[in-house]
């Protein structure tokens, strides 16, 4: 298990896009499905569609 940082951007609305950032813990970042994983945990926190999150960089965190 690691701990990741996540930099994402949401875009909502023609105009609208969120950028920001998360720490994941407790992840395995060698799952081949790494991206729709965090997408999906993104999705939960922010209560939105996975499919207006984009990730910018996933980063390790040791």
């Amino acid at each position: 298990m690691a701990k990741i940082v996540v930099d994402f951007q949401l875009s909502h609305g023609e105009e609208k896009i969120t950028e920001g950032n998360i720490v994941i813990v407790n992840i395995y970042p060698s799952k081949p499905n790494l991206h729709e994983q965090v997408k999906k945990l993104i999705a939960e926190q922010f209560n939105c569609p996975a499919g207006i999150i984009s990730i910018k960089q996933i980063k390790m965190n040791a």
